[in-house]
């Protein structure tokens, strides 16, 4: 009772290791749905049909056109409507178990705008450019609502400054929307750039036209108690955005990798050093984890 999106571009290795990830702890329902919306390039090509006969259960979708906005609209629009749909990245690992039901009853019982499985007390930091920030949720209890019984974590992201953790509700990086929600808000984007010229050709752009919608939805934002998944930025494959880092402390070439998926090698999740995280784009080490 899930639907779950992967974007993926030339990143085999990683995107086996975030498969594996979701696939081990993403748990709670028989109806979870994996789909790969995936951009690969000519010579990564050969590595994209082993990763679809070694996840069969696995939908590869091709980004079949320039317009991201509406390659999205036209997938979301076939899933069921009675199904939170979530968003990862292939450089993400879901690295403890998320349970669906209690996604579904937050969007189901709440006013939440998102559920975010990357967000959580343990959160307390941002990088940007080679800095580290303080960033923490709220403290006052008129603003954030800590429900240590069903291990939850709700609070109000206009408390926060705009492009801090804290507030930002529209990422496609570890959270999960209402259907109906995300089905209007790509609707609306897709049929925009229909008439204007707005570029969408990677997550990061669609991401950026998600933001439109902050003012206009509600405030609230939820997390389990601790984060559960982390996006590890070992490498970068798009040439937009330079301004995030990558590759600062454990970098990964993504031909080097290419090469080691190539001979059959594969990142054993369960080797992963995961460190303490206290930020949602923590580089780790996942190298470690390669069955030599």
């Amino acid at each position: 009772m899930i639907t779950t999106i992967i974007f993926s571009k030339d990143r085999p290795l990683q995107l086996d290791l975030c498969l594996k990830s979701i696939k081990k702890n993403l748990v709670g329902s028989d109806g979870i749905t994996i789909t790969v919306i995936e951009n690969y390039s000519e010579k990564y090509i050969s590595s994209l049909e082993t990763l679809k006969s070694e996840h069969l259960d696995v939908d590869f979708v091709k980004q079949f056109d320039s317009n991201l906005f509406k390659c999205i609209w036209t997938f979301i629009s076939t899933q069921p409507q009675d199904y939170p749909v979530a968003f990862f990245t292939d450089d993400g690992i879901l690295f403890k178990e998320q349970d669906v039901r209690t996604i579904c009853k937050v969007l189901e019982k709440t006013d939440c705008i998102t559920y975010s499985t990357r967000m959580g007390l343990n959160v307390v930091r941002r990088e940007h450019q080679g800095m580290s920030f303080p960033d923490r949720v709220c403290p006052s209890p008129d603003k954030t609502q800590i429900d240590r019984q069903n291990e939850l974590l709700i609070w109000d992201k206009t408390v926060s400054n705009y492009g801090n953790y804290w507030s930002y509700s529209h990422s496609v990086d570890g959270h999960v929307f209402r259907y109906g929600d995300i089905f209007d808000w790509t609707d609306t984007l897709a049929t925009l750039s229909c008439h204007k010229k707005i570029k969408c050709k990677t997550p990061n752009d669609y991401e950026s036209g998600l933001q439109m919608f902050w003012c206009s939805t509600l405030p609230w934002m939820c997390s389990p108690l601790q984060s559960c998944y982390v996006n590890s930025p070992n490498n970068r494959v798009s040439e937009n955005f330079h301004e995030n880092s990558s590759g600062d402390t454990h970098y990964c070439s993504p031909d080097q990798m290419l090469h080691l998926y190539e001979q059959g090698k594969r990142i054993d999740l369960l080797k992963v050093p995961i460190p303490h995280i206290d930020c949602p784009h923590t580089e780790i080490d996942i190298m470690k984890g390669i069955q030599w």
